[in-house]
């Protein structure tokens, strides 16, 4: 893991902190030392909060966090100054990550729906949307660009008190998306293989030779292990990752050259995987996947479609529209496009002139 130099990607109104050696960056992940720090209560407590979702304001740009109890019942809202995408908890901690290209994310304290801390991106560098805590709970990886080089990494942050970064872990490639902790604690980043830079918009720049995979983590040494690939996989950038509860992965792509055509969801199970979806229902983009038990969502934007599967086989479709956000908990499923989610056997509906993200976050 490369440490970071003094003051990088410290959080808005603190001082400069000095990097720490290899040893105490591993040592950090490794034991995860320190408590939360208090912030300012919002006066919103969440209490029974079984799902949270990101809604957009069409007119500023700028997202909250909404929070729901499992029936639906709204909870409260979180608001942000940045467009959020991604969702990670872990206890009572849970983090709200930017839209590509965004370069601050935000930590929230669940029980009170505060803020306790906003995160700036290093100079040079930015975040892809995703992020999840490592086993210990108070360490956080995080997906990167670097804009000198283009390749990806996974930003360390101590986030046990005042978040401060740590290092970060290079990865073997370009645009790193989605980042996912399995129940069994390893962490896994989707590496999509697109060179892309906020100059040139969201154009990828390597569409004609981009290698995608997966690539695990090996926390104990900070570095990542080799790319794994699969025949099948050839042409399209792999995204999204959910795995359920008996360690079955769930991995979506999207198809850069806008095809509709072939696969873009496999099962990964006992090191083998299968392609899903043989009928194109998913329109050649997954935007995002769930999974909790023995069952799994997968949702697509391009055809409004929601596939849901038990074990690995498809057993049914939903009609939604856009974005599609999927979230699975143990009493609680959720789907939403734009402009309406299904939760608890209801329809909540997004606020005029908001839109609903296509990321949530199921947490009970």
């Amino acid at each position: 893991m490369a440490t970071e130099s003094e003051g990088a990607g410290r959080p808005a109104g603190e001082g400069g902190v000095q990097s720490p050696s290899r040893r105490e960056v591993l040592g950090r992940i490794a034991l995860g030392l320190g408590v939360l720090a208090c912030g300012r209560a919002l006066g919103q407590p969440a209490e029974g909060a079984g799902y949270v979702g990101v809604e957009t304001s069409a007119r500023t740009g700028l997202s909250r966090a909404r929070f729901f109890s499992a029936a639906g019942t709204p909870l409260g809202a979180v608001p942000l100054d940045f467009r959020a995408h991604g969702l990670a908890r872990h206890g009572d901690a849970l983090v709200a990550f930017p839209r590509r290209p965004g370069t601050r994310f935000a930590l929230m304290h669940l029980p009170t729906l505060e803020v306790r801390g906003v995160v700036e991106a290093p100079p040079g560098r930015h975040f892809y949307g995703h992020g999840a805590f490592a086993p210990d709970g108070r360490t956080l990886l995080v997906t990167e660009n670097d804009l000198a080089t283009l390749d990806g990494g996974v930003g360390v942050y101590e986030v046990a008190g005042p978040p401060r970064r740590l290092g970060t872990i290079p990865l073997r490639g370009p645009g790193p998306h989605d980042i996912h902790r399995d129940p069994a604690g390893r962490v896994h980043v989707a590496l999509g293989g697109l060179r892309t830079h906020p100059d040139y918009g969201r154009a990828p720049l390597n569409i004609h030779e981009f290698e995608s995979g997966i690539v695990a983590l090996d926390l104990a040494r900070g570095e990542a292990d080799r790319l794994e690939r699969w025949p099948g996989t050839e042409g399209v950038s792999l995204r999204h990752l959910a795995t359920d509860g008996r360690g079955r992965t769930y991995i979506g792509g999207q198809r850069p050259d806008g095809s509709r055509e072939g696969g873009v969801l496999w099962l990964r199970e006992g090191g083998a995987l299968r392609a899903l979806d043989p009928d194109g229902l998913l329109g050649g983009y997954v935007s995002s996947v769930a999974a909790d038990g023995d069952a799994a969502l997968a949702t697509s934007k391009e055809t409004g479609v929601a596939i849901r599967l038990e074990a690995g086989r498809i057993t049914g479709t939903h009609r939604i529209d856009g974005a599609s956000a999927a979230a699975l908990g143990p009493r609680l499923e959720a789907l939403s496009g734009y402009e309406a989610l299904s939760l608890g056997g209801g329809t909540i509906h997004a606020a005029p002139m908001h839109e609903f993200d296509n990321h949530g976050l199921a947490i009970v």
